[in-house]
């Protein structure tokens, strides 16, 4: 099996993933899998029965039901998969019954258990949800991945506040599962400004190398070696502490530092200029500690943009994690739960080396794939509508119009490549079939209410609306 990136792929993603993605192949995968968290939470769990027609079946509506193709995947999880997710999956089943949020868990379960197969050892996985399932969501992501492998939960700004509620507080973050496959993985995660007040009261001193706070040099206990003995007259074992230089400091000496002891490493910092000496007697020396214009605040697990706090950021107009901001909308392009391309950016520069591969498996608009050609990253997006893979050529030619002058410059594995391929795609799914049509000529299909009955749901899709849509 050859690993293809760069491409879009139409189809199931639990066929995709098997059939052409192979194992440890992976560096990210970020997904945001449809569900429809706008329904009743008790609609959620009543139990279901009866067999939705297939062509239902197939367009991956933004609900999911427990139906006899839930049932099926269930019994194969069961049967085939790992012994402990087996367990577990029939736990859930135990507890939650037979219903759309069961029938959601068993279609994410049999997905991230190929998920976890196609992660390099060296690859994370990020799920982004909202806390309607979440908290199920991630007894299964600890049953695939193991739960020391549970890095973060993400809490993310994702809307302005709403102020016509009556019985909730106001629900306005999304939730992302921040996953491991090993313990060695990559993780580099950058940094956002530190507030401006903050500076001011951290670092008040200034010299002609700039803001700096006075810092201790000595940690706490006694030391019998050289971290223990005196330095011009200064003796930290009569305080209880010893000589302690942090590893920032000692950078200033570079490759001079080598062989020295502790003594000689402090004359040297003296000499520089760094030591700050106390002004009466019975004190310890300090050193300078300069706020540096590289440093700031590593990222932490809650993304919130805040709206109103452009100007308190040290050395930026932007507002605090302005990065990350929900989409305004003349931003959005008809998914209504579209995300930033900032917040892909962040994840996929912190946990995805330059090159390295990002896997989108519920595609919808494409951000994740934007983002990782944006920062030099190869992708793979998969969805099971056209629209979603028309609308993904469009926005990718659109951004990067030197490297997709057209639509065609963009390989969609799974469209069809000749007559015999439309006429099967029309008899398979009309509405998929149109929308590939209109993908050919650079249109896109306008909503309208002519379609009744089953296919309202195929409408919904239409109109990309609904419950949650991924991309």
């Amino acid at each position: 099996m050859e690993l293809k990136t760069n491409v879009l792929y139409y189809g199931d993603n639990l066929d995709i993933l098997r059939n052409h993605i192979p194992d440890e192949s992976i560096d990210l995968i970020y997904l945001d899998p449809p569900f429809n968290s706008q329904a009743d939470y008790n609609v959620l769990f009543r139990e279901t029965t009866g067999e939705p027609s297939e062509a239902q079946i197939r367009a991956f509506s933004d609900t999911w039901h427990w139906d006899l193709t839930a049932q099926r995947t269930y019994e194969d999880i069961v049967t085939n998969g790992p012994p402990q997710v087996a367990k577990m999956i029939a736990s859930l089943l135990d507890f939650v019954r037979g219903n759309d949020m069961m029938a959601y868990l068993v279609m994410m379960t049999a997905r991230l258990v190929e998920l976890r197969r196609v992660l390099k050892a060296t690859g994370s996985l990020y799920l982004h949800c909202d806390p309607t399932a979440g908290h199920y969501l991630k007894v299964v992501l600890d049953t695939i991945f193991a739960p020391r492998h549970f890095r973060n939960e993400i809490v993310w700004r994702r809307s302005n506040a709403h102020s016509k509620l009556s019985k909730q507080y106001g629900p306005i973050h999304d939730v992302i599962l921040f996953y491991s496959k090993s313990d060695n993985f990559c993780f580099s995660p950058g940094r956002r400004p530190y507030m401006a007040g903050y500076v001011e009261d951290r670092f008040p001193h200034r010299d002609s190398r700039g803001r700096y706070q006075s810092n201790v040099l000595t940690g706490s206990g006694v030391r019998s070696g050289e971290s223990g003995k005196p330095w011009r007259g200064y003796d930290p074992t009569k305080h209880g502490r010893h000589w302690a230089i942090s590893a920032k400091l000692a950078e200033e000496l570079g490759a001079r530092l080598p062989g020295l002891s502790t003594q000689e490493i402090l004359d040297k910092l003296d000499e520089k200029g760094l030591i700050l000496h106390p002004s009466g007697p019975g004190g310890l020396p300090r050193y300078k500690q300069y706020l540096e214009s590289s440093e700031g605040v590593l990222y932490q697990d809650i993304w919130a943009y805040q709206p109103g706090t452009g100007g308190l950021l040290c050395g930026t107009d932007d507002g605090i994690d302005q990065d990350v901001k929900w989409l305004e909308l003349a931003e959005m392009l008809g998914y209504q739960t579209q995300k930033p391309v900032g917040l892909l950016e962040r994840i996929i520069a912190t946990s995805c080396p330059v090159s390295g591969v990002v896997l989108d498996p519920f595609c919808g608009c494409g951000t994740a794939v934007v983002a990782a050609h944006k920062l030099n990253r190869h992708w793979i997006g998969i969805d099971i509508t056209y629209l979603a893979i028309t609308v993904m050529k469009e926005r990718l030619c659109d951004s990067f119009k030197s490297d997709f002058p057209d639509p065609r410059a963009i390989k969609a594995i799974g469209e069809p490549v000749d007559l015999a391929g439309a006429h099967a795609l029309a008899d398979e799914n009309r509405y998929q079939f149109q929308w590939w049509a209109l993908g050919l000529v650079n249109a896109k299909p306008v909503g309208d209410d002519r379609k009744k009955g089953a296919d309202k749901r195929h409408r919904r899709h239409h109109r990309l609306r609904g419950g949650r849509r991924q991309g």
